[in-house]
């Protein structure tokens, strides 16, 4: 993983991102990685992942970054159900909490896993980096002013960073449910076989769904899936529209705002989406793809 900048970035063809995806048991991450190293570059830089945790043996054999650093909150997994208990991060061993890393951690070790949430990173590490690498994150982000001004001292200046992140809140299938099977075997995920009707989690209120729910499921599940709709604090909820004032007032300089996965509402649930959430009309992009840079 000693790469020099001048190693080739990772652009790998269709059939090799399907290959990479079996061999290491990802999904989405392939391509996303592909695209960050097309948008801001990674090779030969030194990356801090925010909530997530690339593999090792990817990191190093394909990405050619000079250092990787994983920021994961690792409760987060710990404390949810279904398949997520138990996936990638719980079976590393993490280096030591995010609190407690410095410098040092970043020359002697090529690649960190560190515990903790990204805005409480230590200030011996501010301006340790190039890239902020975020997939899948920033929908969970619960404090994301300051978030966004913890990646944005972490980072040198000219650094920059990309982010791709859904379903946000204000999307079809924002409620981001986990998979949850009731006492009948009926197996609910979110994004495909969801109890919830496209964007019907922004137009209930939480006993409004409950009571729709039962009609699907039992009281157990139903409440459940309230739960993490509703009152979980792994999800964030906010709006399009709040990410992209939150993305305008920070200090980064905003390169590019993408919405992603467009999946439009029919005319009559647009008026009452609007109707219900005034001052929002974006209800159709599923996230967003990011690129923001602390100038020079």
């Amino acid at each position: 993983m000693s790469a020099l900048s001048s190693c080739p970035e990772f652009q790998p063809m269709p059939d090799q991102i399907g290959a990479l995806q079996g061999k290491f048991n990802l999904s989405y991450h392939i391509p996303y990685a592909a695209q960050a190293a097309k948008e801001v570059g990674l090779a030969g830089k030194r990356v801090i992942e925010v909530g997530g945790s690339l593999p090792v043996e990817f990191v190093k054999e394909h990405l050619g970054v000079k250092q990787w650093t994983a920021v994961e909150e690792l409760d987060y997994y710990r404390n949810t159900i279904g398949p997520q208990r138990n996936c990638a991060p719980l079976d590393y061993t993490f280096t030591k909490p995010l609190s407690d890393a410095t410098p040092k951690d970043l020359e002697n070790n090529e690649y960190l896993l560190l515990d903790g949430a990204v805005e409480n990173s230590p200030t011996g590490l501010d301006g340790q980096f190039d890239v902020v690498f975020s997939i899948a994150c920033f929908e969970h982000l619960s404090r994301m002013p300051l978030a966004l001004l913890a990646m944005f001292r972490l980072l040198k200046p000219g650094g920059m960073a990309f982010s791709m992140f859904s379903p946000i809140w204000s999307s079809h299938d924002g409620h981001h449910i986990p998979t949850i099977i009731d006492s009948a075997g009926q197996k609910f995920v979110f994004n495909k076989n969801s109890p919830i009707s496209p964007w019907e989690h922004l137009l209930c209120t939480p006993s409004q769904l409950y009571q729709r729910l039962l009609k699907k499921t039992d009281s157990t599940a139903a409440e459940e899936i309230v739960y993490y709709t509703y009152h979980s604090p792994r999800l964030n909820r906010l709006f399009s529209e709040d990410y992209l004032r939150y993305f305008a007032i920070s200090p980064f300089k905003v390169c590019k705002v993408v919405p992603t996965f467009n999946f439009n509402p029919p005319k009559e649930l647009q008026a009452e989406l609007e109707r219900y959430h005034p001052g929002n009309k974006y209800f159709a992009n599923n996230g967003f793809l990011t690129v923001l840079q602390r100038p020079l």
